[in-house]
């Protein structure tokens, strides 16, 4: 199993740091980018404790970080006023510089999660402009930014206004190049399981329009070729929620990289849409390499040995940030695997 187009693929000793906190906030879709309601809360304003957090998930021994961006589109992105995208905010690239240039000071890299499958659910927050007092006023979008994705200009707006602009500037022709081999992946979607049509088991109630999987699938394979052409040596990947859809993925057409499947096991072991934990990477079924996306926090030693033996391109565990239920990764389990395979892990891994 390797990329696309056949390189193989090393470990990826990753962990999710899908959204910053400091605490008290939760940062969910707003590290990058003005939000909605016209702040600037993005990790240029915050760069020391966002610094600080990476440097302790480098201590860690991690040497990647998969990290949300647009989320449910409620920062970095500028609509018209049919909230459909026209391109970028003014703080979004100073953001994503920041994070850049934090993750490589310490040897790490990054997932950038483009989109989150909570981008089509109802009550999507929207702010618009009242046209006759400017006044900006917060609304709820009954059906998500689903019209983003469903109809050509949406997609166009989003790829060629938003997506196609991040990729370059990073990219071996683009403004900030230098900052280029820190981007490990990009990633079009969190668990697009909860949003595609055809999947009626997975499709969540709370998406009132759903998206035809050749049209997610398009997206994707546009996002690819974006990628490989403007950033080459960077992989493209999807954040697959359930086993049992891992297959569709595998289509040489979406240009995928690397495949994910995120894995959350209840009490007994078993896991909604098939197990991972206990089967092989080369059971699956697919040609591309596969990481365990997601894996709860509280099994991390667990996970990390099981991905090694088993051939998984790495377990990434939910989350550093600890922002729900499962909590923060735990230290002792990171330390003895850094202990045992420094090779796989980063070199300023904090001893005790």
């Amino acid at each position: 199993m390797g990329t696309s187009d056949g390189r193989p693929l090393t470990y990826l000793h990753g962990c999710n740091y899908p959204w910053s906190s400091d605490g008290t906030t939760i940062f969910y879709g707003l590290d990058f980018g003005a939000n909605v309601w016209g702040s600037p809360l993005g990790v240029s304003t915050r760069r020391d404790a966002v610094a600080r957090d990476l440097a302790d998930i480098a201590a860690l021994g991690f040497t990647v970080v998969r990290w949300f961006v647009f989320t449910d589109g409620r920062a970095g992105i500028v609509y018209d006023d049919r909230g459909l995208p026209i391109g970028t905010d003014g703080h979004l690239f100073a953001d994503l510089d920041a994070a850049l240039e934090s993750a490589h000071a310490v040897g790490l890299r990054i997932d950038f999660v483009l989109l989150d499958h909570r981008w089509l659910f109802a009550g999507v927050t929207h702010a618009l402009a009242d046209p006759i007092t400017g006044l900006i006023y917060e609304a709820e979008l009954p059906e998500g930014r689903a019209e983003v994705l469903l109809s050509a200009a949406g997609r166009d707006g989003l790829v060629e206004g938003v997506i196609r602009p991040m990729v370059q500037r990073y990219g071996p022709a683009g403004a900030r190049a230098d900052l280029g081999s820190a981007v490990l992946a990009y990633e079009f979607m969190n668990e697009p399981d909860f949003v595609v049509e055809e999947w009626e088991g997975d499709l969540s109630p709370h998406v009132r329009r759903p998206l035809r999987f050749d049209l997610l699938a398009g997206l994707v394979a546009q996002v690819s070729d974006i990628v490989h052409a403007g950033h080459p040596g960077v992989l493209t990947t999807i954040g697959c929620a359930r086993v049992h859809n891992l297959w569709a993925w595998d289509d040489d057409a979406l240009g995928l990289d690397l495949l994910q499947v995120h894995s959350y096991p209840d009490a007994d072991g078993r896991e909604i849409g098939g197990n991972v934990l206990g089967t092989p990477a080369a059971a699956l079924g697919v040609r591309r390499q596969v990481v365990i996306g997601e894996c709860p926090a509280v099994r991390t030693g667990q996970y990390l040995e099981f991905a090694v033996g088993a051939g998984y391109a790495g377990a990434w565990p939910w989350s550093f940030s600890g922002a729900d239920a499962h909590g923060r990764v735990p230290e002792p389990p990171l330390r003895e695997f850094a202990t045992r395979y420094p090779d796989l892990t980063n070199p300023r891994v904090r001893q005790p």
